[in-house]
């Protein structure tokens, strides 16, 4: 018998051609993954590898973006934008040492028209009353060997007397450079 196929035919070339081709392609591709990971960690790497599949739709292909779309204003914030009330208070220090039912510093300069914290350090073994006189009177109890704060308003320059136990003991001079 005779066979009729002694070179290959007209269509099994072009299948030898196209899975040589695909052969080719999946080597490409796996290269590129290969080639993913070399090289320094330090630069980003782009591969950019062949695709076997269709055409995927490109902005060309895309409608334009309608115009006729309304702009809406801004929605509110939710947040308040800050505010004096909303940020830290301003305050100029002031610290007394309370031993012996006198102060030191017996007088403590502060800035004019800023707030004053006044803190009192009670050295001794039983507690005392402070009181700072401007506009009106701050009182502050200071237990046996212990500390206490108090917040005195801002005020024009002049001098506020500070009492111990109902007795001048020293002041709070606003007006001038802070410091004792």
């Amino acid at each position: 018998m005779i066979s009729t196929r002694c070179s290959p035919s007209v269509s099994e070339a072009g299948a030898s051609a196209l899975r040589g081709l695909a052969a080719t392609g999946l080597v490409v591709v796996l290269s590129g993954v290969a080639l993913t990971g070399c090289g320094s960690d330090d630069e980003p790497s782009e591969v950019s590898v062949p695709s076997l599949t269709s055409p995927q739709a490109t902005a060309k292909d895309a409608p334009p973006p309608p115009t006729d779309i309304p702009t809406e204003p801004a929605a509110p914030s939710t947040t308040a934008p800050a505010t004096p009330a909303d940020a830290e208070p301003i305050f100029a220090p002031a610290q007394f040492r309370l031993r012996g039912g006198r102060l030191t510093p017996p007088t403590i300069t502060v800035p004019a028209f800023i707030a004053v914290e006044v803190s009192v350090a009670n050295a001794d073994a039983r507690a005392h009353v402070l009181a700072v006189r401007t506009d009106r009177a701050y009182t502050l109890r200071v237990g046996p060997r212990r500390r206490a704060i108090l917040r005195v308003a801002g005020r024009r320059a002049g001098r506020a007397p500070v009492t111990v136990d109902g007795r001048p003991a020293g002041a709070l001079e606003f007006g001038g450079e802070p410091g004792p």
